[in-house]
């Protein structure tokens, strides 16, 4: 049997096994201490961008709020123009009333009275008419007991 004799010393062995260790341990440190600077980057990376999503955010809010307000604008101008389409409806109709009235009759009124109940009658829907016979002045006449025609008292 042959023993072979190793040409390092104990010594050196030791010191190998040491600076292996400590190379070790320090890239372990190394290796943690990265993590967290990582880490640390990574929350101030994030802390940035949420500010700059939550100055997004304000930004679109103006945004939502200004168009919003347009829209509100855009709604009374729309209103008003109704109000004014309608007082001038109304005023035509005034007009149109007053040239009506100026020529109003009784006749007139019995006449439109009648073809309004002919229109009625020859439109095939809700033909069922009830004539009323009136009295003078247009008095509706109310048949009393006795099958007599009374006239509606007059005020």
């Amino acid at each position: 049997m042959s023993y072979r004799h190793d040409s390092r010393s104990p010594i050196a062995l030791v010191l190998a096994g040491a600076l292996a260790l400590v190379l070790g341990v320090g890239a372990l440190m190394g290796g943690i201490a990265g993590f967290k600077a990582f880490g640390r980057y990574q929350s101030m990376s994030d802390a940035k961008n949420g500010a700059q999503i939550a100055l997004v955010h304000a930004r679109n809010k103006v945004t939502v709020t200004e168009i919003e307000i347009r829209n509100q604008n855009q709604r009374i101008q729309v209103t008003k123009q109704k109000a004014q389409i309608r007082y001038e409806e109304a005023v035509g109709l005034r007009h149109a009333q007053d040239e009506v009235a100026k020529t109003l009759t009784p006749l007139y009124v019995q006449m439109e009275y009648a073809r309004a109940l002919e229109e009625i009658a020859k439109s095939g829907k809700n033909n069922s008419v009830v004539y009323i016979p009136t009295g003078e002045g247009g008095v509706p006449l109310v048949s009393g007991v006795a099958g007599q025609p009374q006239v509606s008292p007059r005020k």
